[in-house]
């Protein structure tokens, strides 16, 4: 666990954040400052993070108890809890949307989503740059399936989006990001089709991370072979920082009781190959489906 403050003596909202998106599993404990959840006004007091890719459930709910644990703090005392709502695996998500919304409803914690492409994007795309023209466009890549990823693009938002050319207002602005694109679904051959929009909307550079990249490598390598400004990021920029983490989660919008929802983009696997499982278990597939749609029984 790396821990920042572990004095509990500070004042301030206790925040959680949580990401189970990906094969890493990340937790973040921060201190908002008061009136400062909103702007980006909070402090890290801890963070763990496992990468164990199929057995997140067995770290998630303990990793968080530890976590407050060791900073003298319980679950009852976390006023916020922001979660990664996707897209990316779909075991992940459930379960960790399934663990912050049971925190929430026996503490009373307010609840917000995160998106998880900006914030796999967001510390590239705001990576200082010597001049405006030279800040990258940051195309993420999260894995789905075989041949298959999750893609949205950001850049840096600029002084024109912050309303302001001067002051402190206009730098904080280059701390966020734009989308360029909704997140989106797609099979590996339509991805230099994006990447060519892309190019053509922006003359910027166009910088590629993510495990979807990383887990069809020679894909992008031979892409970016042939497309102008099109760069490839190292392994480092695949996973998110937990103060970025943070970061995204005092800057969510939180609700009362919200029944934050999964952001999936596709059918599961489950979905797609609902009539040979139902087969395997002799059931047609109508049956099947009707099962699936009442929510009453596991196939």
């Amino acid at each position: 666990m790396t821990c920042a403050d572990c004095s509990n003596n500070a004042q301030g909202d206790l925040l959680l954040a949580i990401n189970g998106a990906d094969e890493r599993l990340q937790l973040a404990l921060g201190l908002a400052d008061v009136g400062g959840v909103g702007e980006g006004g909070v402090s890290l007091l801890a963070s763990q993070e496992w990468t164990v890719p199929g057995q997140a459930v067995r770290f998630l709910v303990p990793g968080v108890l530890a976590l407050l644990n060791g900073v003298g703090r319980s679950p009852a005392d976390v006023r916020r809890i922001a979660c990664v709502t996707g897209p990316g695996s779909f075991t992940g998500l459930r379960m960790s949307l399934a663990a912050a919304q049971g925190m929430a409803a026996g503490s009373g914690a307010l609840l917000a989503g995160i998106n998880h492409l900006e914030l796999l994007a967001h510390d590239a795309a705001t990576l200082p740059a010597p001049t405006a023209e030279e800040q990258a466009a940051v195309l993420a890549l999260a894995w789905s399936r075989r041949a298959q990823v999750y893609a949205q693009a950001f850049r840096a938002k600029g002084d024109s989006e912050a309303g302001s050319k001067t002051g402190d207002k206009a730098d904080n602005q280059m701390d966020t990001t734009l989308a360029l694109c909704p997140p989106l679904a797609l099979r590996l051959e339509e991805v230099p089709e994006l990447v060519a929009t892309l190019r053509q909307r922006q003359t910027r550079p166009l910088s590629l991370l993510g495990g979807g990249l990383r887990r069809n490598l020679p894909f992008f390598e031979a892409l970016a072979a042939t497309t102008p400004a099109l760069h490839l990021l190292p392994r480092r920029w695949d996973a998110p920082k937990p103060e970025t983490l943070l970061l995204l989660a005092a800057r969510a919008q939180y609700l009362p009781a919200a029944d934050i929802k999964p952001v999936y983009l596709r059918a599961s696997d489950a979905e797609d190959n609902l009539a040979a499982i139902a087969a395997g278990r002799g059931l047609s597939a109508e049956e099947a489906q009707a099962i699936l749609d009442r929510g009453s029984r596991t196939l």
